[in-house]
């Protein structure tokens, strides 16, 4: 009889995911794990395998400050007038397809007169941004996944601290999971010193949360007064930073400083987390930011969740992919394709789109790593080339699409990124600023090594097997 139950618990988790799970690979790893394995596998199921967060979404949204209510607090501007080359057809073909996209599945408009800067590593975002806020006047909103709280991190805490204690504005959001990389945390250290700071779903506060711990704020935005704002994949700690003068930091990144209309959706999107995670604190009907027009660049916000009815930066890689006509570059620490970006990425090259990809040779995660190991045969044999970038663990996120478009921040090309996390990336209409992050990328490529099918194929039989048993994985690495 106990065997019975037990076994009907499993079935009827499995069944849950069959109806549910979008993605035929996923359904049918929970489907066996569940048959195979009822209670282990059901209790799995129910902690990483439910969202969640989609029965949250009407909360999500009444605690945004997009709209409260009857009151607008994101004032709308206009799309902006194209300012593309007009006598490009190839490229006015991407802008106007990744616009109607857009418009079909993203938050925010595309804005005119955006000013980006690239930051490389904490040597060069961080003193930017400690200076943001030491020169703060109204308002702090901060978002990370990561934040270290001794070294870096103490002088952020402290320069957070002084601003509060001037009267800005200070709210911090740390994600509930990200916050235990450092101990003691900086959380608490904030907490300690009156700085106002809230956890995203922290998994051991309360035993609801526990099961959202697969669903995690991977966003790391800053943005100060409504007027500047920072973000890209940078998180706050001490291994972003150069020990020694000349020297490199063990982890390699790039982090933007974004200022013009743009920076809006920077700061919706940091206050729309901060209270979901403040339950039952009042957002204000008036917020400030400065839609001043700052350069000549076009730019949109594209912030993602599960809790959105499409996956929106996945949806919009796949538009830029189908409409690239000559080059596309990838840089990202970690790549695990969901089965159409795959299909994307092999049908372009194939037509002729040029395709390179950079990934860490020294990976943090060995089985992400492995798992990507798998799907390189068929992206090179489609003509896809492949470097493994040797040193510090490169940390960048980076598609760059004709020199024309780029997509920067937060989210891995990866499937945790692309459906579970919280992420924020910004897509980029400006020719001089994708071909200066092309030229940083040819950097890269020329200390990199070329990944051929010879040196997979010559992979011990033990890797290959290790690796494929990691791939059956993959849509929740």
């Amino acid at each position: 009889m106990l065997i019975e139950v037990l076994y009907g618990i499993g079935t009827l988790a499995g069944i849950h995911a069959l109806l549910t799970k979008r993605n035929s690979h996923s359904a049918l790893i929970w489907l066996t794990i569940c048959v195979m394995f009822p209670v282990i596998g059901a209790l799995a199921y129910l902690i990483f395998g439910v969202n969640r967060i989609k029965a949250m979404k009407r909360q999500w949204m009444l605690f945004g400050i997009h709209q409260q209510g009857e009151h607008t607090l994101l004032k709308p501007l206009p799309n902006p007038l194209d300012r593309l080359d007009h006598q490009n057809p190839d490229q006015m073909r991407l802008h106007h397809a990744l616009n109607i996209t857009a418009g079909h599945i993203s938050t925010y408009p595309l804005f005119q007169g955006c000013q980006i800067l690239p930051l490389f590593d904490g040597t060069e975002a961080y003193p930017a941004m400690l200076r943001a806020i030491e020169h703060a006047e109204k308002s702090i909103y901060l978002c990370t996944y990561i934040f270290g709280s001794r070294g870096i991190g103490l002088s952020f805490i402290e320069a957070l601290e002084r601003a509060h204690h001037r009267g800005v504005d200070v709210k911090v959001l740390i994600d509930g999971v990200g916050a235990l990389y450092a101990w003691p945390t900086a959380y608490r250290q904030l907490k300690n010193r009156g700085v106002p700071a809230r956890l995203f779903l922290p998994p051991f506060r309360k035993w609801y949360y526990t099961l959202h711990v697969n669903l995690r704020d991977h966003q790391k935005i800053l943005v100060v007064d409504g007027k500047i704002g920072f973000t890209g994949g940078l998180n706050i700690h001490e291994s972003n930073m150069a020990r020694a003068p000349h020297t490199t930091p063990k982890i390699s990144d790039l982090h933007f400083q974004v200022e013009g209309p743009v920076v809006s959706a920077l700061q919706d999107t940091v206050l729309r987390g901060w209270y979901f995670s403040a339950k039952g604190e009042t957002p204000p009907h008036i917020l400030y930011f400065d839609d001043a027009l700052k350069g000549s660049m076009l730019a949109r916000g594209i912030a993602t969740g599960p809790h959105r009815t499409y996956p929106q930066l996945h949806y919009m890689l796949i538009t830029a992919i189908q409409c690239a006509s000559q080059k596309i570059r990838i840089l990202t620490p970690y790549l695990v394709l969901s089965t159409s970006l795959g299909s994307a990425l092999n049908t372009a090259a194939l037509r002729g789109v040029e395709i390179e990809i950079i990934l860490p040779e020294h990976n943090n995660l060995s089985f992400v790593k492995g798992a990507c190991e798998t799907q390189m045969p068929s992206l090179l044999k489609a003509g896809i080339k492949i470097f493994y970038q040797q040193g510090a663990f490169a940390h960048t996120k980076l598609v760059l699409i004709d020199d024309c478009c780029a997509f920067i921040g937060s989210a891995n090309l990866d499937i945790r990124s692309l459906y579970l996390n919280f992420e924020f990336n910004l897509q980029v209409m400006d020719i001089d600023f994708t071909q200066n992050l092309s030229l940083y990328f040819e950097k890269l490529k020329v200390k990199a090594r070329k990944i051929t099918l010879e040196f997979l194929h010559s992979q011990h039989f033990l890797i290959k097997l290790r690796n494929n048993v990691y791939k059956l994985f993959s849509p929740y690495l």
